[in-house]
């Protein structure tokens, strides 16, 4: 697992609520570049497929708090 300066949500990336091996909440967001997770400090981390194994998804996110997610992976694309 890396963190990473750059991930360009392009499409309609699908956002959920996870829960990465039990303990660190945030959001799995699915981009063209890959699975990545967004904790609530608004970190991002690409995830393998060994670390994906502990992601927990929970519901989908929609409205307003996705639109948010979305936009802090691409404040952290334009700071990149």
């Amino acid at each position: 697992m890396a963190t990473i300066p750059s991930i360009l949500p392009a499409g309609n990336p699908t956002v959920h609520y996870a829960r990465l091996y039990g303990a660190l909440e945030g959001y799995a967001v699915q981009t063209a570049a890959g699975l990545v997770f967004v904790d609530h400090d608004q970190h991002i981390y690409a995830l393998d497929a060994s670390h994906a194994a502990g992601l927990s998804l929970l519901a989908p996110v929609s409205g307003v708090e996705r639109a948010n997610v979305l936009a802090a992976l691409a404040q952290c694309a334009a700071q990149g």
